[in-house]
């Protein structure tokens, strides 16, 4: 993913090495309700499945990109020593002019988590 990030340094705030936990958590959340649902002999509905795994990942890259514009507008960045798993991806203090990227990106990814939601209101 390093090459992803040098190629696309936008896609930093997101945090995309982490976003592979997402899909790997809810696609047991998805096996466990099929076979539940199988058990009663039900079926599950794969586009509500996969609404319901994008909802997810949208929650996780909208997170990830608030808390990446959060931490660097309030100067934890610098103030942080960074390791694998603290001191955020070091996108936005090497690319300031990425913070409004990332913003966007945080407000839009809860946006469609909040839209998927509302769906299954």
């Amino acid at each position: 993913m390093a090459g992803t990030a040098d190629k696309h340094p936008w896609w930093g705030p997101a945090r995309v090495p982490f976003l592979f936990l997402t899909p790997a958590c809810m696609s047991l959340a998805v096996a466990w309700s099929w076979w539940q649902l199988r058990l009663q002999g039900l079926q599950m509905d794969g586009i509500q499945a996969a609404l319901c795994v994008l909802g997810a990942l949208m929650a996780h890259v909208g997170v990830n990109a608030l808390n990446e514009y959060a931490d660097f507008k309030s100067g934890l960045d610098q103030r942080t020593r960074k390791t694998p798993f603290s001191g955020g991806s070091g996108t936005l203090p090497a690319r300031p002019d990425l913070a409004p990227i990332a913003l966007n990106m945080g407000v839009g990814g809860l946006s469609l988590t909040a839209l998927i939601g509302l769906y299954f209101l």
